[in-house]
């Protein structure tokens, strides 16, 4: 189960509830798999990934609003990160059949998150205005 801290609040509402959303859906999607629920896998990451495209655009406009000068960097960060989500899908298109798809499946989810959330986004939290929604 991951689990969103005080430490990697970015103080921006917008933001901060697209994050914690993503970590709902990722322990959502973790959870069934521990459980054996495998057969809405598929589906469940589509939304996970459709809904983490969606939060990369408003993160990338709230970033260029907000004058933070490495924005074009974190653009294309989030392309490295869309790439990655293909290989998320294909795991969970074989989850319902195959143990190991279910194992890198969870994987990747968690590395996902950390990758977007703790790995480059605390680099702008500096650069944001906390009072935007």
């Amino acid at each position: 189960m991951v689990e969103l801290t005080e430490t990697f609040v970015l103080e921006c509402a917008e933001l901060d509830k697209d994050h914690k959303r993503l970590v709902e859906m990722v322990n959502d999607i973790t959870d069934d798999i521990d459980k054996g629920v495998t057969g809405n896998c598929n589906s469940k990451v589509l939304n996970f990934v459709n809904f983490a495209k969606e939060h990369f655009s408003r993160e990338e406009k709230l970033l260029k609003k907000n004058g933070y000068p490495e924005a074009a960097k974190h653009h294309k960060h989030h392309q490295t990160l869309i790439a990655k989500m293909e290989h998320i899908q294909e795991f969970a298109a074989s989850a319902e059949t195959n143990q190991l798809a279910c194992v890198s499946l969870k994987r990747e989810l968690v590395y996902f998150l950390m990758d977007d959330l703790i790995t480059t986004d605390m680099d702008f939290k500096d650069h944001i205005d906390s009072d935007q929604d």
